[in-house]
């Protein structure tokens, strides 16, 4: 179901996979960049949504300034006003997986941490994958608590 659109995203909520999905169509400034992550908040708040798919491929890299931002105030707000916990997928571009596998530090996208579990992935199916295992463990965590 597609909930949002711009000239620059879209945004809309799979029900079957309980995830909020953003894809970025063209670059965008840091502001416009932040401006759609808070939108993913109302979005996934609605819908109780903990599994997010950021698709980057078309956005261009992401930058030190946005991967700061997103550690520092996003999650702990999404953490805040969503779930105790969010799982997100990140789909890049080539280019920046080479850089993310050479070493290049973006802690938003590739440093887990017990209430925000991320990942990066080139394609789609494998992060949808993902996406998936992660929500079974999270529901099987939450049957033996």
């Amino acid at each position: 179901m597609q909930i949002g659109f711009s000239k620059h995203i879209k945004i809309s909520y799979r029900a079957d996979m309980q995830t909020v999905i953003i894809r970025w169509q063209q670059p965008v400034t840091f502001t416009e960049f932040k401006m759609n992550c808070l939108a993913i908040l109302s979005l996934a708040k609605e819908h109780t949504a903990c599994c997010w798919l950021f698709d980057c491929r078309s956005k261009g890299e992401v930058t030190q300034e946005e991967s700061d931002w997103l550690s520092k105030e996003f999650y702990p707000k999404a953490l805040q006003l969503v779930a105790s916990h969010v799982v997100i997928a990140w789909l890049l571009n080539p280019r920046q997986m080479q850089r993310l596998q050479e070493g290049a530090t973006l802690t938003a996208i590739s440093a887990d941490s017990p209430d925000v579990k991320r990942r990066a992935f080139l394609t789609e199916q494998e992060a949808v994958k993902w996406l998936e295992d992660a929500m079974e463990q999270l529901e099987l965590k939450n049957n033996n608590l």
